[in-house]
């Protein structure tokens, strides 16, 4: 598949050979597309608190305990078979991973506009789609909000290695 939208989400593989992908920001929302309003990213430190009686608690760090994404969105037309909405069931009730592929997440993600957290799974780190918040608004019929939240799995540090030469950790 092309790479046309400003951002994408896919399952299997890279960006041009998923047969599973859904693309947003590519014009009018239709039935393979979708629009994102909002990106959010959490990288949550691990905090260790060692407590001590009469005195101030020792914290210790312990390092990156998870990164959450978080992408809100509207897609067209909820209804039918062959929809984005059905399509996100579907990864949702699915198995996130495949052992012999993608064991540490299946799901891919392109953000044009921040690519700090853009990755193509491999076998050392992917993304899980741990839910979606589906939200029909009423007016106008035709179309549903959503709100997926990502969540990185496998290793954060360019597999195993320090960061690059300029200090940034590049998936």
């Amino acid at each position: 598949m092309a790479v046309n939208g400003q951002s994408a989400i896919w399952r299997d593989g890279t960006e041009t050979t998923s047969t599973d992908k859904i693309e947003f920001n590519e014009g009018a929302v239709i039935n393979t597309n979708g629009n994102l309003m909002t990106t959010g990213f959490v990288i949550a430190s691990g905090i260790a608190r060692n407590e001590r009686p009469g005195a101030l608690d020792k914290l210790q760090d312990t390092g990156a305990s998870g990164i959450t994404i978080t992408l809100t969105g509207t897609v067209a037309d909820p209804q039918g078979d062959n929809t984005v909405a059905h399509r996100f069931k579907t990864w949702l009730l699915e198995k996130k991973v495949v052992t012999s592929t993608f064991p540490k997440g299946r799901f891919g993600l392109r953000l044009n506009d921040f690519d700090v957290f853009d990755l193509t799974p491999t076998a050392f780190l992917g993304y899980m789609v741990e839910n979606i918040d589906f939200r029909r608004d009423g007016e106008p019929k035709g179309k549903l909000s959503f709100v997926m939240v990502l969540r990185f799995n496998g290793d954060i540090t360019n597999n195993g290695a320090e960061p690059n030469v300029n200090g940034e950790y590049e998936w």
